[in-house]
């Protein structure tokens, strides 16, 4: 619901867009803001924090700093800190920047 975001749509797991790496991360959301930024978003339930989110989130950051400065990947928990992961709370307050 943020005013900046122009467009959202669902990515299909095993069908749908995939960052192909050592394990493929299928961003559950894929979104354009108003300034052309294309954003990958991974939003997680604080219990589903293991092994593969980690895996994922480092996939993720690998993918956005190979692919420019128009590309930003997310992996999103409600409240739980994970390294390379953000807060709902804090990926709102990116976003609202983006």
């Amino acid at each position: 619901n943020l005013d900046n975001i122009l467009w959202w749509h669902r990515n299909m797991v095993n069908s749908g867009f995939n960052i192909n790496g050592y394990i493929n991360a299928f961003p559950d959301i894929i979104a354009m803001t108003t300034s052309g930024k294309i954003l990958l978003l991974e939003p997680k339930g604080d219990h589903l924090e293991n092994t593969e989110s980690r895996q994922k989130v480092n996939i993720g950051r690998i993918w956005q700093n190979q692919a420019g400065g128009d590309y930003r990947y997310y992996m999103i928990f409600r409240d739980r800190q994970v390294e390379g992961a953000v807060s709902l709370d804090q990926f709102l307050r990116i976003a609202r920047g983006l």
